[in-house]
């Protein structure tokens, strides 16, 4: 197992118990007690953890939606991800525009989608998925200007958000951090401008968001429940939170792993 792998389960363990021994990890996640003290290390030093006697606990940072670095946040779920990706996928249909926004579960979909031979059109404000569709001859793709957001594919700034505000697409596949009471939430102002843009800026707009974004808060909102048509998640969805989002009136769609 990678050591994004192994943090990112660390993670997500702790994000369910808050809190737990080194010896309850290792056997949870099934390594050793030895590599389980190197994760947790790690983990303080870069900001996600905090130690307790004789284990470890989320960060109230982490809690409230502190954002892990790229490669531990794109080992978070990564079934689940692929799985909605596939899914969000076959939604496209020849000749369609479709915007990618940034993200892990977004980029899951468009490496679905290049796999696919639907011929469509692109925007995205994501390196990463730029590299992805771009080498696909049946997809034509424009990617935004702006800046680097640091350790991320994301653009974002003025250019990003000019780039968006002309757009209008048949179709917007976005990402969340974390959704909490139907309010969707990201990390920082600069990205929730930019998805407040995306979700004017389609006219059907899919939710891809795995089953661990529900409950979490993170510190900017930029939308409602209200304003999705269609949320793909996977099978760990509670009932109250399905009934949550119907009652908002978007609809459901279950990705199988």
């Amino acid at each position: 197992m990678f050591p994004a792998q192994r943090r990112a389960r660390i993670i997500e363990h702790l994000r369910l118990q808050e809190a737990a021994t080194v010896r309850d990890l290792s056997e949870r996640i099934g390594i050793s007690l030895s590599t389980v003290r190197r994760d947790i290390d790690y983990l303080c030093e870069t900001g996600h953890l905090e130690r307790t006697h004789g284990g470890a606990m989320l960060k109230p940072t982490m809690r409230a939606g502190f954002e892990p670095a790229q490669d531990i946040a794109e080992a978070m779920a990564s079934e689940q991800k692929r799985a909605i990706g596939r899914h969000a996928a076959t939604l496209i249909t020849p000749g369609q525009s479709v915007i990618f926004d940034s993200g892990s579960t977004t980029a899951a979909a468009a490496a679905a989608a290049g796999e696919r031979d639907t011929p469509f059109y692109a925007a995205t404000n994501d390196l990463r998925i730029g590299l992805i569709l771009g080498q696909r001859p049946h997809i034509g793709v424009s990617v935004a200007s702006g800046q680097v957001r640091p350790g991320s594919p994301t653009l974002y700034g003025a250019g990003a958000a000019d780039f968006f505000s002309r757009l209008h697409a048949d179709i917007a596949f976005i990402g969340v951090h974390g959704i909490f009471d139907t309010v969707l939430t990201d990390t920082t102002p600069e990205i929730a401008d930019l998805k407040r843009l995306v979700l004017r800026a389609a006219d059907r707009i899919v939710l891809l968001a795995d089953s661990s974004k529900f409950e979490l808060r993170a510190f900017c909102a930029f939308g409602r429940m209200a304003d999705i048509d269609l949320v793909i998640t996977d099978s760990g969805l509670s009932d109250v939170h399905r009934a949550s989002i119907e009652s908002a009136g978007a609809t459901v769609e279950i990705a199988d792993a």
